[in-house]
């Protein structure tokens, strides 16, 4: 009876002290779209500046990461139900600022700039309210309410319809903007600056106790110059 018991005992230590060195995992997707270049474009040997830098912050932090891919309105579900625990946005796509009580924001990663957009060539008057604007489905807009929304699927397709004429607007990244015009021999013209702010991790606060090790790791990142060395690489020949 006594060896029994030692052996139990000596089992739930063994597996307690495994348990602390776990690693924690967090499951994330990186973008409803996958033309989001140069930040993200899945299966390619150069996967874009978050597809690098999300594995680096997460191994630095010591956090096992499970990207997860879903498409636009299921990666919104997952975020709003916890199927995700986190994300890369700008706060400044949330009206105020505010993502929702459910969310925690980490360090800044970078900046990114989004504008409206039309065909270079075009005569456009100034928006006027309810206007139709070109949208990538699943990506939030500050004030949506202001204009109607024309979702399409990516960049890729955003800049292809604004070709068609199939819309006379749209809002696109400035680095997506002129990659995909480029590709798609399309002339394009960034009219007026829609939102200029950082790229953060949104991360649910079910998993708050990991934000100081994303922090410090991206704290670590910046101050080597990692992440400036990373966003170089993939911007230098697009400004």
């Amino acid at each position: 009876m006594k060896v029994t018991l030692l052996f139990n005992v000596l089992f739930i230590c063994l597996l307690s002290t495994l348990g602390a060195h776990a690693k924690e995992s967090l499951r994330y997707n990186l973008a409803a779209s996958e033309s989001w270049y140069p930040y993200y474009i899945p299966d390619e040997d150069k996967p874009g500046i978050l597809g690098e830098l999300i594995p680096l912050i997460l191994d630095k932090a010591k956090i096992h990461g499970i990207e997860l891919r879903f498409p636009p309105k299921r990666t919104i579900y997952a975020m709003d139900n916890g199927l995700l625990d986190f994300d890369v946005v700008s706060p400044v796509w949330f009206p105020g600022g505010d993502a929702g009580e459910q969310f925690v924001f980490s360090h800044k990663l970078f900046g990114i700039e989004e504008y409206y957009a039309s065909l270079d060539g075009t005569q456009l008057g100034p928006m006027v309210y309810k206007e139709e604007v070109g949208t990538i489905l699943g990506y939030y807009y500050f004030d949506e309410n202001t204009f109607t929304r024309i979702d399409f699927a990516s960049e890729k397709e955003l800049v292809l319809a604004l070709h068609k004429n199939r819309v006379e607007r749209i809002l696109i990244g400035d680095l997506p903007a002129k990659y995909w015009a480029n590709k798609l021999s399309v002339s394009i013209r960034l009219d007026q600056l829609h939102t200029k702010g950082e790229l953060k991790i949104r991360l649910n606060k079910s998993k708050i106790h990991l934000l100081p090790l994303l922090n410090k790791a991206i704290t670590e990142l910046q101050q080597t110059g990692k992440i400036d060395i990373l966003v170089s690489k993939y911007t230098v020949n697009q400004k």
